[in-house]
């Protein structure tokens, strides 16, 4: 398409989306925004087989199994909880600044939201945007990342038929079907609200189109283990691999750097290599992954992920750079002593290789290694934390530049499952802060999609008012 008609499309996307919109949200009942919202989520835990197989297939990263249990999981936790919510008409009361209800709060939809979608992970966004859209009377334009136009079209249409037999229209969630830069600068624009997966050129990109966005960046998770776990040493492997080898390493929830004592980390490699772990401690092979994972622009010189490994399977990670991958096993740990811009393996990796690193003073060195790589590449996303000592804790919170800290647990938990034991919403928009640029720290659900009415009012006044003398009193 010309740039012109590529706009024409747009347009007429956008045209029948707020048609549908102003009749969706036309009298709303709860009722109907839930079947609505339901209606996509449970699409896509229904067809979970269907669509992993053509996502691998179409975008060459991943693996069935994990994106089959990517979209079952995170489906049934965000549903489980967004279920429960009211999220049109009369919220409820605030005490504002007061300790009496003095603002009652109305929910009102955005409008039309455009959701822009990652390669490494369609479906399961296409599902959670949509849901979230839907539950707050929205309606959803999904903007294909091109690598994965056709699962996300066939994606849609099964949504779209679902909306139909639930009774409502059919057009409050399309996909445009030829994705391209100019499609999406230009849905962006043209929409109410933006919600943005991916890495800082989207969020750029996103935040460049004059409306108001959700830009979900990228991570680089960090994991410190303190001194005095090793009690705990085969539940943070086992917890470790498993984050790590998740649809084939392409979360970015993944593992990517374990800080170690420096007196313990062959037991720490002992318990990851029991647990499915590859250990590379031959500075050879290490360079040689190094080589495969990251490509360098000549003209930048500057370093990226080189997207032929970005999800691939391990043994043909393990045939890259000459190691033989047993059967069973799932990733790779490699041993670095270098961190921050001195070593490339400490960017963000979305494949099966996670680094690991000692530290031989205290809590304070191991602190400053996570929070190195992090201000290189992925600050604000999250990172988890084994310790046994309540100051450790609180000091790596106050110094880690991260909007997750998960404690004594791996980084599968900041997506906030499972649903029943932690207390974070179930998401996948993960806001990274100001420290990405996005507008939001919190984890991104259909609250974040409502324009809120707040009815101010006046109370009688009990207290001895404060003259201004005694207000500025130091």
């Amino acid at each position: 398409m010309t740039e012109m008609e590529t706009k024409t499309y747009i347009d007429e996307l956008m045209e029948k989306a707020r048609a549908a919109q102003a009749i969706y949200s036309d009298h709303p009942t709860q009722e109907r925004y839930d079947k609505a919202a339901r209606a996509c989520a449970k699409t896509v835990y229904d067809n979970a087989k269907e669509l992993a197989e053509e996502a691998v297939a179409e975008t060459k990263m991943g693996s069935v199994e994990g994106k089959i249990a990517k979209m079952q999981m995170s489906m049934t936790a965000q549903w489980h909880w967004t279920k429960q919510q009211k999220s049109t008409g009369v919220l409820g009361w605030k005490k504002g600044k007061l300790d009496v209800d003095c603002i009652l709060e109305i929910a009102k939809p955005a409008g039309v939201i455009c959701a822009v979608m990652p390669s490494t992970n369609p479906t399961a966004n296409i599902g959670a945007n949509t849901m979230q859209a839907l539950k707050g009377g929205n309606a959803c334009i999904i903007c294909p990342h091109p690598s994965a136009k056709n699962v996300s079209l066939h994606c849609t249409e099964m949504i779209r038929k679902a909306l139909k037999e639930v009774g409502v229209p059919e057009d409050l969630v399309q996909c445009v079907e030829e994705p391209s830069i100019i499609a999406t600068q230009t849905c962006m624009t043209a929409s109410d609200l933006v919600v943005a997966t991916g890495g800082p050129g989207i969020v750029d990109a996103a935040n460049r189109s004059g409306t108001p966005n959700y830009g979900v960046g990228q991570g680089n998770c960090q994991v410190i283990v303190d001194r005095g776990m090793n009690d705990q040493f085969d539940f943070i492997a086992e917890g470790s691999i498993t984050c790590r080898s998740w649809d084939s390493g392409i979360p970015c929830t993944s593992d990517q750097t374990v800080i170690v004592p420096e007196e313990d980390k062959e037991e720490i490699m002992a318990a990851y290599d029991r647990h499915g772990a590859v250990v590379i401690t031959d500075k050879a092979k290490v360079d040689k992954m190094r080589e495969i994972l990251f490509t360098k622009n000549e003209k930048t010189g500057e370093y990226a992920m080189n997207r032929a490994y970005v999800g691939k399977p391990i043994k043909e990670i393990g045939e890259a750079i000459g190691v033989d991958v047993p059967d069973g096993k799932r990733t790779f740990l490699v041993a670095i002593d270098k961190y921050g811009k001195d070593e490339l393996l400490c960017k963000e990796k979305l494949t099966v290789v996670t680094n690991i690193i000692t530290y031989k003073e205290g809590w304070e060195e191991a602190v400053h290694i996570a929070k190195t790589n992090l201000l290189m590449e992925g600050a604000g996303h999250s990172t988890d934390i084994y310790t046994k000592d309540k100051d450790h804790e609180l000091y790596a919170g106050l110094e880690i530049p991260v909007c997750r800290l998960i404690i004594n647990n791996n980084n599968l938990a900041c997506s906030g499952e499972p649903y029943h034991s932690n207390g974070l919403i179930s998401t996948h928009g993960l806001g990274g802060g100001f420290f990405q640029k996005n507008i939001t720290s919190e984890h991104v659900n259909f609250s974040h999609m409502l324009n809120i009415t707040r009815m101010v009012y006046t109370v009688p006044y009990d207290k001895e008012e404060l003259t201004p003398e005694e207000i500025w009193a130091e």
